[in-house]
């Protein structure tokens, strides 16, 4: 089975990422999770949490477990160190 993040939808879809103003690591790992656009709209709007991924495999995916700063990536107007502080 085709995952998302291999197939056009899901390139179009970490493509988005500027006009989400969304990090393409974060748009990387979002389409990795999701099986398709649905779901990846879901988890980037916040509502596919606890059903399609959770929150920390979308940080750790997204800064390969801590190598990338989390402060220096955003999803939309807050870093991902902001939401990851409000989910806590």
């Amino acid at each position: 089975m085709t995952k998302f993040n291999e197939t056009e939808a899901g390139a179009a879809f970490i493509a988005s990422g500027d006009s989400r103003e969304t990090s393409p690591e974060i748009m990387r790992a979002i389409a990795f999770f999701a099986r398709d656009e649905k779901e990846a709209v879901a988890l980037w709007e916040g509502d596919g949490f606890g059903r399609v991924a959770n929150l920390s495999d979308i940080w750790e995916h997204a800064t390969g477990n801590g190598r990338i700063d989390d402060n220096d990536l955003m999803w939309g107007d807050r870093t991902l160190a902001m939401i990851m502080a409000e989910d806590a």
